[in-house]
């Protein structure tokens, strides 16, 4: 029997105080996402990953450094086999992530590092010294071509309410979740890509 990560057991604690039925996925020769919820209803898989170690974070509470994104962005190219059996499947898929590194549970999961990982940096584009247009540009890992089998990749919290779960949408996705059918305990960031992502 395997010992459950501190991730694994705050997505069930979540699911469980909000009534979402779920079911652990059995693990088989291919790698499997972890989880099969029904969300109103509606199966859609779920894999959870949680950020353990950084050599960058300092816990001694000096100075930390990272690059914007890189945490989720190495959590999506882990978990890249698992939710494509969940597309394979024609189910939702998405990629949990749960920051067991920093106590605040901030550095390297901020909306902006979600962003980031998924659709680009953001750029901006200079002209006599004014800023004339923005986009997402590199470094982006889903692409209109590239890892459409994730449906979302999501954000798993703690706080002083109990767990909380925040949904970032792949726009590129081909299995997309149904946004509309999802319980109001988790919220949903609906991304508008600009012409520099895709």
């Amino acid at each position: 029997m395997t010992t459950k990560t501190e991730s694994e057991v705050l997505f069930e604690s979540f699911c469980d105080l909000h009534q979402i039925p779920w079911e652990t996925v059995p693990v088989a020769k291919l790698r499997t996402p972890d989880y099969l919820v029904f969300l109103n209803g509606e199966a859609v898989y779920f894999e959870v990953k949680q950020i353990d170690l950084d050599q960058e974070f300092n816990t001694q509470g000096g100075v930390s450094s990272r690059t914007v994104g890189s945490h989720v962005r190495q959590k999506i190219f882990e978990s890249r086999k698992q939710v494509q059996v969940a597309k394979k499947e024609g189910v939702p898929g998405v990629l949990l992530i749960y920051n067991n590194l920093d106590p605040l549970q901030a550095f390297g999961t901020e909306p902006h590092d979600f962003v980031s990982a998924m659709y680009g940096e953001m750029t901006v584009v200079l002209r006599d010294r004014e800023i004339t247009d923005s986009f997402h540009g590199r470094n982006s890992l889903l692409r209109n071509n590239q890892n459409t089998s994730f449906s979302a990749v999501a954000h798993l919290r703690r706080s002083s309410t109990g767990p909380t779960v925040c949904v970032y949408e792949n726009a590129f996705s081909r299995c997309g979740l149904n946004y509309a059918s999802l319980p109001p305990c988790i919220e949903v960031v609906r991304i508008e890509v600009t012409a520099g992502a895709a």
